[in-house]
């Protein structure tokens, strides 16, 4: 995964306009990561062994200093001046906690595969389907983790999706942004889709109230009505964006889609 481990670094060295620190959790690796990892200095890092993505996850969070955080797997990438709009909506919104925006989703040489625009963060919702924000674009303060939240490390495949629902049954504010913040990458190995998933789903589910067991489909379809509502389903003009490739690692290579479509169809 080093490769995508380099666009994804480069994708966060770019930005312009917001002071950062980049951590890498690695689990201990032998591909070149380790070795690439000691060449790049400016970026803080560990290498070893883990329990899991999530477990990865919590010890990064740990090791952070910022006031505004977020994660990335090495699979994804931001979209250029990502992190300055987001230092400035949380200067210009001191009451919200999480920020999030939508995402692309890509094939390995950026080609895009979907757009997925973002729309309100409802637990219920989440709790009924699946979790539609996406991690590349989604963002939160510090003051998440210094109230003791962090991922679930029991959960190996969807602990972001316990993660966000637990954050917004807690009473913390969220917000969407009609921005692309950032790039999904479907290698095809992605955890979000693995069998293991539906079985974590289940061990979710037990901590659900019965009510939203209950009204499952009729909370699915006043999602998807909402999502109608708030335009997430079209594109009305092209979109416009710039990533690194796996043949154009050195710099980010443009793309103009004039059709784009939120219709999944990966080949």
């Amino acid at each position: 995964m080093l490769p995508y481990l380099e666009m994804c670094a480069a994708s966060i060295a770019d930005q312009e306009g917001a002071e950062f620190e980049h951590i890498v959790v690695d689990g201990a690796s032998t591909d070149g990561t380790v070795q690439w990892l000691e060449q790049h200095p400016q970026i803080k890092s560990i290498s070893e062994t883990d329990n899991g993505m999530y477990d990865a996850v919590n010890k990064g969070l740990k090791m952070t200093k910022g006031e505004i955080l977020a994660y990335l797997n090495c699979d994804e990438q931001y979209l250029p001046d990502t992190l300055a709009f987001v230092k400035q909506y949380f200067e210009t919104n001191p009451g919200v906690d999480i920020l999030f925006g939508g995402a692309l989703l890509i094939r390995p040489d950026a080609s895009l595969i979907a757009f997925r625009k973002s729309y309100p963060a409802r637990w219920p919702y989440i709790a009924a389907s699946h979790l539609y924000l996406q991690s590349c674009s989604t963002f939160f303060r510090r003051s998440v983790v210094d109230k003791g939240f962090f991922f679930d490390s029991r959960y190996r495949s969807i602990g972001d999706e316990e993660f966000m629902m637990r954050l917004l049954r807690n009473g913390f504010k969220s917000a969407h942004v009609d921005r692309y913040l950032g790039a999904f990458t479907m290698t095809g190995q992605n955890l979000s889709i693995d069998s293991r998933a539906i079985q974590e789903k289940k061990m979710l589910m037990q901590s659900i109230p019965s009510i939203v067991k209950i009204l499952k489909k009729p909370l699915t379809a006043a999602r998807l009505m909402e999502k109608l509502l708030r335009g997430a389903y079209f594109q009305g003009k092209p979109i416009e964006y710039a990533l690194y490739t796996n043949t154009e690692q050195k710099q980010r290579k443009q793309f103009l889609i004039h059709r784009a479509s939120s219709k999944w169809k990966w080949q």
